[in-house]
Protein backbone atom coordinates (compact mmCIF):
# COMPACT_ATOMS: atom_id res chain seq x y z
CA UNK A 1 0.00 0.00 0.00
CA UNK A 2 1.00 3.13 -1.45
CA UNK A 3 -0.26 6.00 1.02
CA UNK A 4 -1.81 4.38 4.22
CA UNK A 5 -3.12 7.73 5.32
CA UNK A 6 -4.48 8.23 2.33
CA UNK A 7 -6.44 4.99 2.47
CA UNK A 8 -7.55 5.71 6.22
CA UNK A 9 -8.25 9.42 5.96
CA UNK A 10 -8.80 9.90 2.17
CA UNK A 11 -7.03 12.30 -0.47
CA UNK A 12 -7.69 15.84 1.06
CA UNK A 13 -6.22 14.74 4.67
CA UNK A 14 -3.36 13.06 2.88
CA UNK A 15 -2.35 16.50 0.70
CA UNK A 16 -2.44 18.42 3.50
CA UNK A 17 -0.33 15.89 6.11
CA UNK A 18 2.08 16.17 3.35
CA UNK A 19 1.90 20.04 2.93
CA UNK A 20 1.99 20.21 7.07
CA UNK A 21 4.85 17.87 7.13
CA UNK A 22 7.07 19.52 4.68
CA UNK A 23 6.33 22.74 6.08
CA UNK A 24 7.46 21.70 9.53
CA UNK A 25 10.86 20.00 8.00
CA UNK A 26 11.29 23.77 6.89
CA UNK A 27 10.71 25.64 10.22
CA UNK A 28 12.95 23.10 11.63
CA UNK A 29 15.92 23.46 9.02
CA UNK A 30 15.87 27.38 9.81
CA UNK A 31 15.65 26.68 13.50
CA UNK A 32 18.89 28.28 14.78
CA UNK A 33 17.76 27.48 18.61
CA UNK A 34 19.46 24.87 21.13
CA UNK A 35 15.78 23.60 20.78
CA UNK A 36 15.46 19.65 20.18
CA UNK A 37 12.72 20.11 17.45
CA UNK A 38 11.93 16.14 18.09
CA UNK A 39 8.95 15.14 19.79
CA UNK A 40 7.49 18.18 20.87
CA UNK A 41 4.12 17.85 19.38
CA UNK A 42 1.46 15.59 18.46
CA UNK A 43 -1.14 15.20 15.98
CA UNK A 44 -4.52 13.56 16.49
CA UNK A 45 -6.95 12.85 13.97
CA UNK A 46 -10.41 12.77 14.78
CA UNK A 47 -13.05 10.26 11.99
CA UNK A 48 -15.99 10.68 13.54
CA UNK A 49 -15.38 14.59 14.00
CA UNK A 50 -14.00 15.13 11.05
CA UNK A 51 -10.84 17.40 12.41
CA UNK A 52 -7.58 17.12 13.55
CA UNK A 53 -6.06 18.55 16.71
CA UNK A 54 -2.85 19.63 17.16
CA UNK A 55 -1.13 19.22 20.86
CA UNK A 56 2.27 20.67 22.01
CA UNK A 57 4.33 19.20 25.15
CA UNK A 58 3.65 20.92 27.97
CA UNK A 59 6.80 19.22 29.63
CA UNK A 60 9.03 20.72 27.22
CA UNK A 61 10.06 24.59 27.23
CA UNK A 62 9.55 25.37 23.70
CA UNK A 63 10.66 28.21 22.29
CA UNK A 64 7.59 30.70 21.87
CA UNK A 65 8.74 31.96 18.32
CA UNK A 66 9.34 28.05 17.24
CA UNK A 67 5.84 27.09 18.48
CA UNK A 68 4.18 30.57 17.14
CA UNK A 69 5.41 29.10 13.97
CA UNK A 70 4.43 25.38 14.00
CA UNK A 71 0.86 26.63 15.42
CA UNK A 72 0.35 29.23 12.15
CA UNK A 73 1.23 26.66 10.31
CA UNK A 74 -1.00 23.85 11.17
CA UNK A 75 -4.15 26.74 11.34
CA UNK A 76 -3.27 28.00 7.97
CA UNK A 77 -3.40 24.07 6.74
CA UNK A 78 -6.25 22.55 9.02
CA UNK A 79 -8.71 25.05 10.08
Amino acid sequence: MENISEFLYGKDYSEKLDKFNKSIDQIHSEYKGEFDTSGYFTMQTHNEKGEVKLDFDQDKNIPTELKDKVLSTFNEIWK
